[in-house]
């Protein structure tokens, strides 16, 4: 019963894709870099470009200034043939096609293309499952990149079924006279790709065989959710799913760039993203934006165009910022000069005022044995004043410096902090009337 539930199960499945040749590692990675980056206009559009960079960069690959090693990959993937085998009308129906129609590298674009018939094929993700840029990172081995892909289609049916192990070899590209002995086939390429697989990815691989007399006649890779799962989870799809829950994502999808591509950007230069959406959007409220903003926005990200500041504007810039904040530290430290005169002021001012009759005699006669008797003529000792204003000033002067109080950080702060409420209800005093 199980078994015929998942070979039921499977036909949904028949249109699996298989590749002839054998693929590299860096060609099979960047066969999937090349088809996430066109996903969203695998319809619409024939073809598609991608930065030099940036596919260096999604493939984890250092020497980017390495263009032969591209070309040559390149070279590889439209000279490898891609196979189709579907049901239709009841009946198998066969294709073969190149995996890559078109591929161009200049002036740091890789431009590409694929078959219409193909890109119709590819767009469809019951057919073709584009694989996480993040796994395929972890991968270190071609074989088990190879056999992940196969068997990530299979993975809600727990089977491939069997696969012919003629058919195996070609899916795998383990076309070497030295794979024709099973037991070769099976140590340098079956039990390696599933140790890989089980290690590092999101599934969990058991192989099965099925013998024809004494020979093994088929493989079959039994599917099940990987224990480490729960690991690999935030690394892979939570991140992502993070980013589709940024302003920044959202923005891209606004001006019509696709769910796929707006991730991979982000991914990428999140902060050149960001710098390029702020650049756009304010050219287009300006109205200096002719055509979409989306093809304004992937132009500029694809090239190399500075969207912000020049590297003169930017010095410039910063020496005006340092201009303002010189001139706001001046500002600042003149208001603070100005506040602790008048919170001396007024505590001189009120010790002035507490001072009794005899406390004011004192301190006049200290005053006047300093200054002399010539400038102080009209002092009243019986008052402890003095009659004419201007000596009463110099004198009032002279007795602040020396009662003037010793600024406490905890009353200085209490003391401004009444002083800004006093200010606020002064203000809102006025507004009401």
């Amino acid at each position: 019963m199980a078994v015929a539930a998942i070979t039921e199960q499977l036909k949904k499945h028949v249109a699996a894709i298989h590749t002839s040749g054998e693929l590299s590692l860096l060609e099979r990675k960047l066969a999937n870099v090349l088809l996430l980056n066109a996903y969203d206009e695998l319809l619409t559009k024939r073809t598609h470009t991608l930065p030099v960079r940036h596919l260096w960069a999604m493939l984890g690959w250092d020497d980017s200034n390495n263009t032969e090693y591209l070309q040559e990959a390149l070279r590889k993937l439209n000279s490898t043939s891609i196979e189709f085998n579907m049901m239709k009308d009841g009946k198998h129906s066969w294709h073969v096609m190149s995996l890559l129609a078109y591929g161009n590298i200049e002036h740091g674009i890789c431009t590409y293309s694929y078959t219409e018939y193909l890109a119709e094929r590819l767009y469809k993700p019951e057919i073709y499952a584009t694989i996480n840029i993040g796994v395929q990172h972890l991968f270190t081995g071609s074989y088990a990149l190879t056999l992940y892909e196969n068997c990530l289609r299979y993975k809600t049916v727990g089977s491939t079924g069997w696969l012919e192990l003629e058919l195996f070899r070609r899916i795998m590209g383990a076309d070497a006279e030295l794979y024709d002995e099973f037991y070769r086939l099976n140590e340098r390429v079956i039990k390696p790709s599933v140790k890989e697989i089980n290690r590092v990815s999101d599934i969990q691989l058991v192989a099965e065989f099925k013998k024809q007399g004494r020979k093994v006649s088929a493989v079959r890779f039994m599917i099940t959710e990987s224990p480490q799962q729960a690991l690999l989870k935030p690394v892979i799809e939570n991140d992502h799913a993070a980013i589709q829950e940024s302003d920044l994502f959202k923005k891209l999808l606004e001006h019509g760039i696709g769910k796929r591509l707006a991730i991979l950007w982000i991914l990428q230069d999140e902060a050149r993203v960001r710098e390029v959406v702020s650049y756009v959007e304010a050219k287009a409220h300006k109205k200096q934006v002719k055509g979409s903003t989306a093809g304004y926005i992937r132009t500029l990200y694809e090239s190399e165009a500075v969207v912000g500041k020049t590297p003169f504007e930017e010095k410039k810039a910063q020496e005006e910022q340092g201009k303002k904040d010189e001139e706001q530290r001046k500002a600042q430290e003149k208001r603070r000069l100005v506040r602790e005169a008048e919170f001396l002021r007024e505590h001189t001012t009120a010790a002035i005022n507490a001072l009794s009759i005899e406390e004011k005699r004192v301190w006049a006669s200290s005053y006047i044995a300093e200054v002399g008797s010539a400038t102080t003529q009209t002092y009243n000792a019986e008052t402890a004043n003095f009659r004419v204003g201007l000596e009463r000033v110099q004198f009032l002067a002279w007795l602040h410096k020396r009662l003037a109080p010793q600024i406490n950080p905890t009353e200085y702060k209490a003391w401004l902090k009444r002083k800004e409420g006093d200010r606020e209800s002064t203000k809102d005093g006025s507004a009401k009337l």
